[in-house]
């Protein structure tokens, strides 16, 4: 029996992996083992209540907001004006994003992606007190002073869990993944690039870990 067309098979699939492999590569594998936070920015709403952010990593290894700080006089609800935590290159386009989560606190946290500016992002929202609006997790994109509503479910999360934050970027699809269950699939071209970051509205004690940036 002739093994070669079967070994050229073999070949062809075993390098076809290795070059889709190769297109993948990590910039950002960020497990907060030291203090200073090194290519991170701190970025605070202006005009909001109970700041300044107080972020920091801890001794459990963990990187833990502490501020209260959250929404502007008059406005408090639908926009959830915070803090956040950017990271990365404005040149990133199309990349996979995953962080490792843990609220201690009832009301809202997430992440936000191609970030061009403090105006002009892609944001990830959970919320679970029902006095700021939630139980609900909510995809907005954000263009000046407005956030707008992509996609939304009325799930918040439970204090005190680990929770893991998966997004996948590429071109005008967004998909996004809680603990490996998807949450959404759509389509949105209003940002193509921008730095990936942290996200915190009146939660006065939240946890994040492992963020890790894969482009693709």
């Amino acid at each position: 029996m002739n093994r070669r067309p079967k070994l050229r098979v073999i070949f062809r699939v075993l390098l076809l992996s290795l070059l889709l492999q190769g297109c993948e590569r990590v910039v950002l594998d960020e497990r907060f083992h030291n203090a200073p936070l090194t290519g991170w920015t701190v970025v605070d709403d202006p005009e909001t209540l109970e700041g300044p952010s107080v972020w920091r990593v801890e001794s459990d290894g963990w990187l833990h907001q502490r501020g209260n700080i959250w929404g502007r006089r008059g406005d408090f609800l639908g926009r959830w004006y915070g803090t956040f935590l950017i990271a990365g290159d404005s040149a990133w386009r199309n990349y996979s994003l995953s962080v490792k989560a843990k609220p201690r606190d009832n009301d809202g946290f997430g992440v936000v992606f191609r970030w061009i500016d403090g105006q002009h992002f892609y944001r990830l929202l959970f919320v679970q007190d029902e006095l700021n609006g939630g139980p609900v997790t909510r995809l907005d994109k954000r263009i000046g002073d407005d956030y707008t509503e992509i996609w939304s479910n009325k799930e918040g999360f439970r204090e005190g869990s680990e929770l893991l934050i998966e997004l996948e970027l590429s071109g005008e699809t967004i998909k996004g993944r809680l603990n490996g269950r998807p949450l959404f699939e759509l389509r949105d071209a209003t940002h193509q690039k921008g730095k990936i970051g942290l996200f915190c509205y009146a939660q006065s004690d939240q946890a994040f870990d492992d963020v890790k940036v894969t482009l693709r």
